[in-house]
């Protein structure tokens, strides 16, 4: 088993293989993850890390679609991904022409097979992607990075957790970022 860190950049992991789709930092491996398929072999990775990378690629729905089919093929059963992304309500992700896709907890849910029998039993109109392209990812962790101002006033309880909810819900600047934690299901484990 591998562990692989795409859209490496200048931000190597040791222990990873690197990839980029560019030979600036010589990544092991130089590959365009809109491009199909990956350098890897059905089920050889463990462990992917997409820091700040999902927000730029699959700006066409059917591109998108196609990287997590990717992301599953390579994965084997219980391998862990681990996505950093922008806030979509924050001026770091909007402000980047770069930024193609908003990456959101219910866009990840969309890949999720147990939710998508769920929202089928009860009519709900969320789109059943892990069913249509036979994947399965489960988000096991999502933890939202502060902006500092409202981290401040959050430790300092200056502001309930019902009025950051609030404020999170209503207002731009508020999440800076977010790490999203999943791990892949596979049936034949």
């Amino acid at each position: 088993m591998i562990k692989i860190n795409l859209g490496s950049g200048d931000k190597r992991i040791d222990g990873y293989a690197n990839l980029d789709k560019f030979d600036t930092f010589n990544p092991e491996y130089v590959h365009d993850l809109e491009t199909f398929p990956y350098p890897f072999k059905d089920n050889e990775v463990s462990n992917i890390m997409l820091s700040h990378v999902l927000e730029h690629i699959g700006q066409n729905p059917d591109i998108f679609n196609h990287i997590m089919k990717e992301l599953y093929r390579i994965c084997c059963h219980e391998a862990e991904i681990d996505i950093i992304v922008p806030h979509p309500r924050h001026d770091n992700y909007l402000s980047d022409p770069t930024h193609v896709r908003p990456i959101t907890a219910l866009g990840l849910e969309l890949y999720d097979l147990e939710s998508n029998a769920r929202w089928i039993k009860i009519n709900a109109a969320n789109t059943p992607l892990a069913m249509i392209h036979k994947v399965n990812f489960k988000i096991i962790n999502t933890v939202h990075f502060l902006e500092e101002n409202y981290d401040n006033l959050y430790k300092k309880n200056k502001i309930s957790k019902e009025d950051l909810e609030y404020h999170i819900r209503h207002y731009n600047n508020v999440i800076k970022q977010t790490h999203y934690k999943l791990k892949v299901i596979k049936e034949n484990g």
